[in-house]
């Protein structure tokens, strides 16, 4: 039976890429093979469009921020403190609540590992106890409990007919992962589509963005852009790095010395997160040769350009927490801003005590 199984998940696959295959013909490839190092002052490439204080109340201990989505009228903060808890704030910045249920009990989280927004809840996922919790986005009443049949590393919801998309590290009986699947409301399974282990072990929550009123989910090792639909995934465009494309059979290692050996046998960029694509400029974070290298990469009017990041002033803006409404994001933590960031910002008006969130571009 596990051979007839296997058996499957490979014409699946092969099925799959044959069809991507076909589709790559008409797929539009982005030039990133030749960018040049900036080695102007980041201030120079930052373009604020809003500074929003937050109001957290005193009482109230935050830690870094690993998430963040966007509803109409209200901010939704995930913070990995010592409490693991989301925050909820209007979109001027004042505090309007805070889940904060942890513990193993019915209803209650041990940590938070995503969240996802849908149509009226927050559908909360622990890694640790295998559950989906969902709770009333009015005032956290929680609708239901599921108990997870498999693991996950991020998603989304809110799609049409409140369909919730998620990425699966289940392992099957190969090198494949169980990969990208999609649930109907009622978080009843409507089918997986497997994936090799590369493009699951190098997803990160980072990985969907929103822009253009669409929401995209770059591929790691692949680099090719997908626009998630209600059922199913479909081409956008790919980032060429040229001769710095990472070797394809990097996506299908499961032996981490094996795909650390790989990236030690050349120089590769890889694995595209926080991708934005507004105008004529495409921006996004990627690994240079190894994990620990994070570069800021940005293509405008047809010249491409990497940027480093090597002091804490690049580290808060150009490694945002996530891409939403045509713009990054981040929070800027009690101690992490002084003079030279308020003047980035171009306010005099700030509460050095208090968060900040920056929604900005990149770019000149």
């Amino acid at each position: 039976m596990k051979k007839i199984i296997l058996s499957v998940l490979y014409v699946v696959l092969i099925f799959s890429s044959c069809t991507h295959q076909q589709s790559e013909e008409s797929m539009k490839l982005i030039d990133f093979s030749n960018p040049q190092l900036v080695e102007d002052d980041i201030q120079d490439w930052i373009q604020i469009k809003k500074s929003i204080q937050l109001k957290l109340p005193d009482s109230i201990m935050i830690g870094k921020i690993v998430q963040m989505e966007f509803s109409d009228s209200e901010l939704f903060l995930l913070e990995s403190g010592s409490n693991s808890s989301i925050l909820v704030f209007d979109r001027e910045g004042t505090f309007l609540k805070q889940l904060a249920r942890l513990w193993n009990g019915p209803g209650e989280y041990a940590q938070i590992e995503f969240f996802i927004l849908r149509a009226n809840s927050i559908l909360v996922y622990d890694r640790l106890n295998q559950k989906l919790i969902d709770y009333s986005q009015t005032d956290f009443f929680v609708f239901q409990s599921y108990k997870a049949e498999d693991y996950y590393l991020g998603g989304l919801g809110d799609l049409a007919d409140d369909r919730i998309f998620l990425v699966s590290d289940s392992e099957l009986e190969t090198e494949l992962y169980k990969g990208y699947g999609y649930f109907n409301s009622d978080l009843t399974e409507n089918g997986f589509e497997p994936q090799f282990s590369g493009y699951i072990e190098a997803f990160l929550p980072q990985s969907i963005s929103y822009f253009g009123e669409y929401l995209y989910m770059v591929q790691p090792f692949s680099e090719k852009v997908f626009q998630i639909g209600k059922d199913s995934l479909t081409y956008a465009f790919q980032i060429d790095f040229g001769a710095k494309t990472i070797p394809k059979e990097a996506s299908e290692l499961m032996d981490a010395e094996e795909f650390y050996g790989i990236l030690g046998s050349g120089s590769y960029y890889f694995a595209i997160h926080n991708l934005l694509k507004k105008g004529n400029s495409v921006a996004f974070n990627f690994y240079n040769e190894n994990i620990d290298n994070l570069n800021f990469g940005l293509i405008q009017n047809g010249q491409a350009y990497r940027f480093s990041i090597d002091s804490d002033l690049k580290e808060f803006f150009l490694k945002p927490t996530a891409v939403r409404e045509d713009l990054f994001h981040t929070v800027l933590l009690p101690g992490e801003f002084d003079e030279e960031v308020t003047t980035i910002l171009n306010t005099t008006e700030i509460d050095y005590e208090k968060p900040i969130l920056v929604s900005y571009f990149i770019g000149k």
